[in-house]
């Protein structure tokens, strides 16, 4: 009702001021003479840069004291061919004219001049001339008489000159534009004046392309080029092309800066220059034609030659190209610049307030009649508006339910997470309607029926759900009564956080802390571990060299060495997993590592197990350590054939090239880029959903003692991320486990092959033997003079090096432990540069150590047995 009063009063308000402007004493018009003008458009209607130059021409002989009956006639050159059409408007406007006379002809652009030049004698006589949009002074017949105008010469030099400095790196300037004559006139006038103002600059000019061959070549452009648009309207296989569809086009798909020298183009994706104005050409025109009209002849009024325009720029353009204001002239002007409400010229500003006054006089009446309820109404739909756009625009996901678990409403992030078309969708439904989840579902409906009954509220729940995609995630989920004014509830509001991300990095924190920590232990233990296990296997070796290789005695030895080589393998894999290193990364062909593994379990594996292997190109090649990488593969396919050995099934290795983008590789911890994804799976009785995050965890095992320690996934974990890769496993109870490895692809396609051959010496090597372990001492000669070799141990690194400084003939090379007091190996080997040196160590920080100083030849890492320490001098023998 309001609606319709206020409806009624504003018709009234209107009839008023229409009385008021009709009653108005407006002077009589005064009785002008009336002329005759022909004006000749080279293009068409529709045609920007004509429209705008014909409409400076209308406001120009519109306000003249002449009555101007303007006669308009378009000869649509950028249609179809100008030599086509010529002749046969030359038979229209006999026909068309033979009766009319003119006082003056206008003629717009070079087609039209150059029908006026051929065909005026014969058409219109000595009728005067004024042209304008001509490009080239060139193209104007001189010799002819009663005929004056204006020269469309742009300032391409002010034009280079400020995008030179804009783009200081732009060193190629491509200039569209047309075959037509204005279009080879356009392109003569760049030419030349790039010539004069800026030499250095290239200089392409791209004629009559259709759209699709455009943008192919601008995509194929270098960065040091920027574009010149010249005005362009062209018929291509049918197609009618006008400048600003290709300029659209060329700015939605290019990034290279685009320029031009006429007004009517900005706008439409180049950045700016200095422009010509259509409206401003076509004023200077018609003043000319007015001084005609009053008696001045044609001939005494000098042809316009020099350069016009403004400087003006495109604001959106240059916030794209990250322009920077500053840098343009100061007299620029800049289109689509955010508006300002001050910025309103003074006649506006005047307009507006006397506008505004007479309506505030006439709305006085209805200011008065509004009621309070009229004021509550309105708050509240803007209150409802507010809260609307505000809840669509909080990333956490927002339901709100009644009292019997219905949903009254959502916001836009809940139904995109659960796959909800629109709130209005999911009004009045349950959870189990909307939810995909079952146990999530329960749960919800649970806490929803606690909320609501027990007046109980639930904060920073974190709960598993499985969207409507299938895609498993974490959210953090808040639950509290809604209450009515009178504090009774009347339903449940519910909040969640999608924590998925923060829940993955949360595990993968605690998984570094746990490798951190087993690494501490690891680290602290493993030097004095591996001497006892040195001690222990040099010492077993030789006493097996003194018994019946037949005898019991023989065969506890025997058991003695396994045993204490497993311990040395499993202080390494400790170290492995807890402290990863990048020694011995080479190029390796993973697909090869592939087939040694399945060689090496193929004959262990029973008839019930498949076996398929699906590598999709040849040459996968990674920078890693071929040796851990076996040691990944063995282990997970060792997994695989347990899950599997009771009732058979199929285990699948499966090779390919992977992208990962920023979200999937940020779930990994690792960078985006080409990795070579290994996906390692089996159909076997699958993981437990409770024990699926312990799975990496050291010692953790759900094997039998005798089958496993609990360091193979750790160990697996350890050496994935030594190598800077990530994995991922997903697993179903029932129905299978499948394990994703991505490691970084190399750059590198050279595959260095394995060089283990071990080289006897010809000759018994003189051996000065450094340690201060008394056992090692005692046992680790013996077995090198059983090899043959000559041997001085010492157990005082100052000793040996005054011994090896006094005798250096005597002694080939110097067998040295790491860790000794008073001098460690490193720094006797440093002393002792002429020597050829084995370091010994039980821990892997003598690799490092190890690396400054060229005389080290090998590095031997404890325990260590016999034939490692024939494979190290194998290696300094031939290095020597």
């Amino acid at each position: 009702m309001i609606t319709v009063q206020l409806s009624r009063r504003i018709q009234t308000l209107f009839l008023l001021v229409l009385l008021l402007l009709l009653f108005f004493p407006w002077p009589a018009l005064a009785q002008k003479l009336k002329k005759n003008v022909l004006y000749l458009n080279s293009y068409h209607d529709g045609y920007q840069w004509s429209d705008q130059v014909l409409e400076g021409v209308r406001k120009v002989l519109n306000q003249s004291d002449f009555k101007i009956d303007l006669q308009i006639e378009y000869l649509d050159a950028k249609k179809y061919n100008y030599e086509y059409i010529k002749p046969r408007l030359y038979t229209l406007y006999r026909e068309k004219f033979k009766d009319e006379k003119f006082d003056i002809i206008i003629v717009s652009d070079n087609d039209a001049l150059s029908f006026i030049q051929e065909f005026k004698e014969d058409l219109f006589g000595n009728v005067p001339v004024v042209f304008c949009g001509i490009n080239g002074i060139e193209t104007v017949d001189l010799s002819q008489k009663n005929i004056t105008g204006v020269i469309e010469n742009f300032d391409l030099a002010r034009t280079l000159k400020i995008a030179r400095k804009l783009h200081p790196d732009k060193k190629r300037m491509i200039v569209f534009g047309d075959d037509s004559v204005t279009g080879h006139a356009i392109a003569n006038q760049v030419e030349q004046q790039v010539r004069v103002s800026d030499p250095d600059l290239d200089v392409e000019i791209w004629v009559s392309l259709s759209l699709e061959e455009t943008k192919e070549r601008v995509k194929q452009l270098p960065d040091d080029t920027f574009l010149f648009f010249t005005p362009w309207y062209q018929t291509i296989k049918g197609r009618f092309y006008t400048t600003e569809e290709v300029m659209k086009e060329i700015y939605a798909h290019s990034s290279v800066p685009m320029y031009t020298a006429w007004e009517f183009l900005l706008g439409h994706g180049v950045v700016g220059g200095r422009l010509l104005s259509g409206s401003q050409h076509g004023e200077t025109a018609a003043r000319m034609a007015l001084r005609i009209l009053n008696g001045e002849p044609a001939d005494t009024i000098p042809i316009e030659l020099e350069p016009t325009g403004l400087y003006m720029f495109d604001y959106d353009v240059m916030k794209r190209l990250n322009i920077d204001q500053k840098l343009l002239p100061e007299d620029s002007i800049i289109i689509n610049s955010p508006t300002i409400f001050y910025e309103l010229s003074k006649e506006l500003f005047w307009t507006i307030m006397v506008s505004f006054l007479l309506l505030l006089t006439a709305l006085l009446s209805l200011l008065i009649a509004m009621t309070e309820r009229r004021k509550v109404e309105r708050k509240a739909l803007e209150q409802l508006s507010f809260l609307e756009t505000l809840m669509d625009t909080i990333p956490q996901l927002v339901s709100w339910k009644d009292g019997q678990g219905r949903y009254l409403g959502a916001n836009r992030s809940f139904t995109e997470f659960f796959g909800v078309e629109s709130p209005e969708k999911m009004v009045m439904n349950t959870a189990t309607d909307i939810i995909s989840d079952p146990d999530y579902c329960r749960w919800s409906m649970a806490t929803d029926y606690a909320v609501a009954n027990q007046h109980k509220a639930f904060r920073k729940v974190r709960r598993k759900i499985v969207d409507h995609n299938g895609v498993r995630g974490w959210l953090e989920v808040n639950k509290v009564p809604l209450l009515d004014q009178a504090g009774k509830i009347v339903g449940v509001l519910s909040t969640a956080e999608n924590i998925t991300k923060e829940q993955n990095l949360e595990k993968q924190l605690i998984q570094s802390q746990k490798m951190e920590a087993i690494g501490t232990l690891a680290g602290g233990i493993a030097h004095d571990f591996n001497n006892i296990l040195t001690s222990i296997i040099n010492s077993t070796e030789l006493a097996l060299g003194d018994v019946d290789p037949d005898s019991q005695t023989a065969k506890d030895l025997q058991r003695v060495l396994k045993a204490a080589r497993r311990g040395g393998r499993v202080v390494k894999q400790i170290l492995s997993f807890s402290r990863p290193s990048s020694e011995g990364f080479r190029p390796t062909d993973i697909s090869v590592v592939i087939q040694e593994v399945l060689s090496l379990i193929d004959a262990s594996l029973p008839a019930n197990i498949n076996v398929e292997v699906d590598v999709s190109h040849n040459s996968m090649i990674v920078d890693s350590d071929p040796t851990q990488i076996h040691q990944v593969i063995l282990n997970l396919c060792t997994n695989a054939f347990h899950a599997l050995r009771e009732k058979g099934g199929l285990l699948r290795i499966q090779l390919a090239d992977a992208v990962l983008d920023q979200e999937k590789s940020g779930v990994m911890n690792i960078p985006q880029g080409n990795y070579v994804k290994m996906t390692i799976s089996d159909t076997g009785h699958g993981i437990d959903a409770s024990i699926i995050d312990n799975i990496f965890d050291p010692f953790f095992s759900t094997k039998d003692i005798t089958e496993g320690t609990g360091l193979g996934l750790a160990v697996v974990h350890g050496i994935i991320k030594g190598h800077k890769g990530g994995i991922q496993v997903q697993s179903v109870s029932g129905e299978g486990t499948t394990f994703e490895i991505y490691l970084p692809k190399s750059g590198d396609t050279d595959i260095l092959s394995d060089q283990d051959a071990i080289s006897t010496p010809s000759e018994a090597l003189s051996i000065l033997f450094v340690e201060d372990d008394e056992d090692q001492l005692n046992s680790v000669p013996r077995i090198l003079r059983d090899m043959g070799h000559r041997v001085e141990a010492l157990r005082d690194p100052l000793v040996a090096l005054e011994r090896a400084l006094s005798e250096p003939r005597d002694i080939d090379i110097i067998i040295t432990d790491y860790d000794m007091p008073t001098m460690n190996g490193a720094q006797l080997a440093e002393k002792l540069e002429k020597f050829p040196v084995i370091l010994v160590s039980g821990r892997e920080d003598a690799i490092s150590a190890g690396k400054n100083h060229p005389n080290i030849i090998r590095i031997l890492i404890k325990p260590y047995d016999r034939h490692d320490l024939k494979k190290a001098l194998s290696a300094v023998h031939d290095k020597e």
